[in-house]
């Protein structure tokens, strides 16, 4: 189920951006060219745009990939680190539940008053249904992430995909000595 969840997330980022640039490109056209402005090019923009942000969060979230500060929970010790990273995972869950929730009851309101966008006259529900539906995603991926962690150590589930900072300079400084090496033995003939 994660594999077909990741793939529909990056079909949905891929599928919002290459819109989102033709309609943006459509409409930088007209501008130039007939002196009109497509008013749906930045409706339907923006509209993909929160889209594509809640799927990119969730394609972050399964990755271990948001940005974070990390100068107190490097100092942690493994389960301390691990711990918080849980409750990260956990506290960033229950938000995009309630952005769920919150989305689902906004649908509902746009749909029974009859909202209709401003320059298509599309029904808005159909896209402030992309709130709930964006949260939904990003909300399971934390979640795989939290087990993730709890199990793995890592919001992954691959714990190789989780480099220490002494096998990173490890890793450097046999490099750098063999380069220095090199340059050596250049240097010795």
């Amino acid at each position: 189920m994660s594999a077909t969840l990741q793939k529909i997330e990056k079909f949905v980022s891929c599928a919002c951006v290459a819109v989102m640039a033709i309609l943006v490109f459509a409409n930088v056209i007209a501008r130039k060219v007939f002196n009109h402005s497509l008013a749906f090019s930045d409706e339907m923009s923006t509209y993909l745009f929160v889209l594509m942000s809640f799927m990119g969060t969730a394609i972050a979230a399964r990755r271990g990939a948001h940005l974070g500060l990390s100068i107190v929970t490097d100092k942690l010790g493994e389960n301390a680190r691990k711990n918080v990273q849980m409750l990260m995972y956990g506290v960033s869950a229950f938000f995009c539940l309630l952005i769920v929730v919150f989305g689902v009851q906004m649908v509902a309101s746009q749909y029974s008053l009859g909202q209709e966008t401003a320059a298509m006259q599309w029904p808005e529900w159909i896209y402030g249904s992309f709130v709930p539906v964006g949260a939904c995603f990003a909300m399971i991926a934390f979640l795989q992430g939290l087990l993730n962690i709890k199990k793995y150590g890592h919001p992954t589930g691959n714990p190789q995909e989780q480099f220490s900072d002494d096998m990173i300079n490890q890793a450097i400084s046999e490099k750098t000595m063999e380069t220095l090496d090199d340059l050596t033995e250049g240097e010795d003939k």
